[in-house]
């Protein structure tokens, strides 16, 4: 079995420094532990500029959309780390489901508007990830064998040059703002209690949304909140 290249970077428990070499590059993805503060999440992985992008075509199966993923698995190619070695990636998809990508799977109610255009699942292939464990307290970058040399040198000369550029400002333009008022929440929160109580549900997830106009970078916006709220398995 193909071994995957390892090459060892200092250990960083706060991974905002490095990522910002990458944050503004295509499919980079940040699975957060949000350490140094927060303690319960054991590794940190950022990834970027995978080898292909996949999303569902507007009238896709869910089991056609897994069915083309595993076919992308295939062609990168499996490899394994050293026996001595605990880590959980060694290439692969990163990516999300959305809540809305289980209406692929199931016939469900449809009772939401898209209004942000998000597709239902974005999954990247990749043949790289740096990634910290913060249980070991090391960090490496780690490369599937599937990797161009040149590219994975390309990588090691990056992380260790290390020089991000400087952060741009954030701000908002206006107050956030509710999507539902307080009253009709008021209604809402009266209503799911009262399912609980007739024993027709047991469990609600409810939430509005806050929207607010913004100038600047999403990335030193992303900065503030982990800073405000560090929140394991994040991204």
């Amino acid at each position: 079995m193909p071994l995957c290249h390892l090459h060892p970077l200092p250990y960083h428990a706060d991974p905002t420094a490095r990522f910002a070499l990458l944050q503004g590059e295509p499919g980079a993805v940040l699975l957060d532990s949000g350490r140094p503060v927060a303690e319960r999440g054991r590794y940190d992985l950022m990834a970027a500029w995978p080898l292909a992008e996949l999303q569902p075509a507007a009238d896709e199966d869910g089991r056609a959309f897994f069915a083309r993923a595993r076919t992308a698995l295939v062609k990168l190619g499996r490899a394994e780390l050293p026996d001595e070695v605990e880590l959980p990636f060694a290439g692969g998809l990163l990516g999300y489901l959305g809540y809305d990508f289980g209406r692929r799977l199931e016939r469900l109610p449809d009772g939401a508007h898209a209004d942000l255009q998000l597709p239902d699942s974005r999954l990247g292939l990749y043949a790289w990830a740096l990634i910290s464990d913060h249980q070991a307290r090391t960090s490496q970058l780690v490369c599937h064998p599937a990797l161009d040399a040149g590219e994975r040198q390309r990588l090691i000369a990056l992380f260790d040059a290390g020089a991000a550029p400087e952060a741009e400002g954030f701000r908002l333009t206006a107050p956030f703002v509710a999507d539902i008022d307080e009253s009709t929440y008021r209604q809402r929160i009266e209503a799911i209690q009262a399912y609980i109580a007739a024993g027709d549900c047991y469990q609600v997830n409810f939430a509005q949304r806050f929207r607010a106009p913004f100038q600047g970078s999403t990335w030193t916006a992303y900065q503030a909140l982990r800073a405000a709220c560090p929140t394991p398995f994040s991204g």
